[in-house]
């Protein structure tokens, strides 16, 4: 009977201090959370918007902190300090996770989400921390915990805080009564200002009401958009891909295709200096100088290389493990496949989706180190060409990630400096001199170069040179701060550092040439399923490009690109950005918010088109 009556007199002290202790951190959150403003655009005289981003993240923290109130005084049975300590881990956790947010968004502008986290923990598709890093994390950790031990402290031991507990919660309801109304009443109206803050902040998914609005009358019904002037993606439903079955008739001469890639190549770092071996070669191709990837990050760059459709469809062909119809059609027509990814090809699922139904497909590469991976894949395709069937015709890819990951080998040439000995992220911010950093992106594209050229020898050693059609090229660019807003690396935004790739094809006795008219990766399938595959079906009905050996078929400027968690419409004059939810931006491109809307219309119906094609 006393333990249970001493359990139960911890209550309320434990209650008491959490109270306090989780509105303390409710303020540290909301304090953090500036930190956001300085990538957010607020027009001029605007106080409204400024009113609603103070109370929406004092809300949306506020309510983060009542969930973890709420779940601290499920304990509070336990001793005091027990119930203290956890409380204490649970508050250092989320302003933990709020601070590594805020350095995510800071140069990516997106946060951590599902995507993110995967890549991080189980994929190689992100970049090794240095020590400098993780001692700079950890100084910020010890800070942190500091932090919480001391408002431990004062929740305990300074009795006059306890009498801001009543204003301090009624300001946080308060705050989400204004914040969800402005937002509710701007939404339900079209007024596209406060709604387009949504994604500034994270796991902030605010209140709507159109319907309850308009049934009240306070919404007049008529300002409902039409469907057709809504960028929102429609939802996955049942690919319909292709729409009808692939007709061919299989060439006398089947011709071998390589595709060698390399992960995060920027366009204008392909030239003689940086990739002479590759500049040699594409002096006797095809020179596509106005080349977009489908893709700022690899899997819509993939995606849209390999299946010619839009990354909206994304989800639809994971889920469906439906083949690119260009690999199924080489795989009834014969060909021998020979696929090699420096890194796994399993995140993303391209074991599951491009290359699906490949035998003894290697998803993973033993060596631990990019560089060393692109030596490995090197090897294991020449070996291939030298045990192949010669009477089969063969597809081959390669992907080299040494660029991506700014990896040198111990030996490797860099003939760019002053270089970055070692690469240290926690050091870019919107003043850093991107020139080392840049110099030692540069040797990495030298060194994949290197062996690139080991390949095209290989080829031509074989005598496989004349009978290959090879395409060189990217999933996607790499910025290095080019426009001064703090953004570094890709998947961030769509500007052409990030999506504008390098392009360059040789056909089996083909011509050479400049092409200066815009393309983009949905324009290859279409070119290699009529060229060399002998397809008869209508483009359309397995693709969103166009053949790009012919420069008379219809095209349109506007190209779907897609990132981690949204997509953007990009045409030359502008860059609509279309976020969940269907809410969106426009850009000039070099990233200046703007008000001019170009996609309507007969253009934006268009896009709609492309989108909802393939669906069922």
């Amino acid at each position: 009977m006393t333990l249970r009556l001493n359990a139960f007199s911890s209550i309320k002290p434990n209650v008491k201090w959490a109270t306090v202790f989780w509105l303390l951190n409710a303020v540290l959150l909301t304090a953090v959370s500036f930190r956001y403003w300085q990538w957010i655009t607020i027009p001029a005289g605007d106080y409204r918007s400024v009113i609603y981003l103070l109370t929406a993240q004092y809300a949306l923290f506020g309510t983060i902190c009542l969930l973890g109130l709420a779940l601290n005084c499920l304990l509070c049975l336990l001793p005091g300090r027990l119930f203290r300590g956890i409380g204490i881990l649970l508050g250092f956790c989320a302003v933990a996770v709020l601070v590594v947010d805020t350095l995510v968004f800071a140069q990516y502008r997106f946060h951590l989400n599902g995507v993110v986290l995967e890549m991080l923990f189980e994929g190689r598709d992100v970049v090794d921390l240095s020590w400098y890093t993780w001692l700079v994390g950890a100084g910020m950790g010890l800070a942190l915990l500091a932090l919480q031990l001391l408002f431990n402290r004062l929740a305990r031991a300074v009795r006059r805080l306890s009498t801001l507990r009543t204003p301090g919660y009624s300001l946080m309801a308060l705050s989400i009564l204004v914040s969800q109304g402005m937002h509710a009443w701007d939404d339900a109206n079209y007024r596209t200002q406060i709604p387009s803050y949504t994604h500034d902040f994270p796991l902030y998914y605010p209140l709507t009401a159109k319907s309850r609005l308009v049934a009240w009358g306070l919404v007049d019904p008529s300002l409902a958009l039409n469907k057709e002037n809504n960028l929102q993606a429609e939802p996955e439903g049942t690919l319909h891909y292709p729409l009808h079955p692939i007709a061919y008739a299989k060439p006398a001469q089947q011709p071998n295709v390589l595709f060698i890639l390399i992960d995060a190549w920027r366009y204008d770092d392909a030239n003689d200096r940086v990739t002479p071996n590759v500049s040699r070669f594409a002096q006797q191709a095809l020179r596509f100088h106005q080349h977009r990837s489908g893709g700022n990050s690899t899997e819509p760059g993939i995606f849209s290389l390999f299946y010619s459709l839009p990354d909206t469809y994304w989800l639809a062909v994971r889920n469906s493990g439906q083949r690119p119809v260009l690999m199924q059609t080489l795989a009834d027509e014969g060909y021998q496949f020979s696929i090699h990814g420096s890194a796994d090809l399993n995140h993303p699922p391209f074991d599951r989706t491009v290359f699906s139904h490949i035998p003894d497909l290697t998803i993973s590469n033993s060596e631990p180190s990019p560089a060393r991976r692109d030596r490995q894949i090197t090897d294991a395709f020449k070996q291939f060409i030298d045990k192949r069937d010669a009477k089969k015709p063969f597809f081959g890819f390669l992907f080299y990630d040494a660029a991506h990951g700014y990896d040198l080998p111990p030996d490797a040439a860099t003939p760019f400096k002053p270089y970055w000995e070692r690469v240290d992220h926690i050091k870019l911010n919107n003043d850093f001199d991107p020139t080392e950093y840049h110099n030692r992106y540069r040797d990495a594209l030298y060194y994949d170069d290197s062996l690139i050229g080991e390949v095209l020898a290989k080829l031509a050693q074989a005598g496989l040179d004349n009978n290959t059609l090879v395409v060189i090229t990217s999933d996607h660019g790499e910025e290095f701060n080019d426009h001064k807003k703090n953004y570094w690396g890709h998947g961030s935004n769509f500007s052409d550092v990030q999506i504008h790739v390098p392009m360059f094809m040789k056909l089996p006795g083909g011509e050479s040439g400049d092409i200066n008219r815009r393309t983009s990766h949905f324009d290859v399938v279409p070119t290699l399923m009529q060229t060399i595959a002998g397809v008869t079906t209508p483009v359309g009905d397995y693709s969103v490009g166009r053949n790009l050996l012919q420069p008379d078929a219809p095209r349109s400027d506007d190209i779907i690109v897609g990132s981690y968690y949204n997509y953007a419409v990009v045409s030359p004059d502008q860059i609509d950005v279309v976020y969940p939810g269907g809410i969106f931006e426009t850009f000039t491109p070099d990233l200046q918010p703007s008000k001019q809307h170009l996609l309507q219309g007969e253009r934006l119906r268009n896009i709609i088109g492309l989108m909802s094609r393939f669906n069922k």
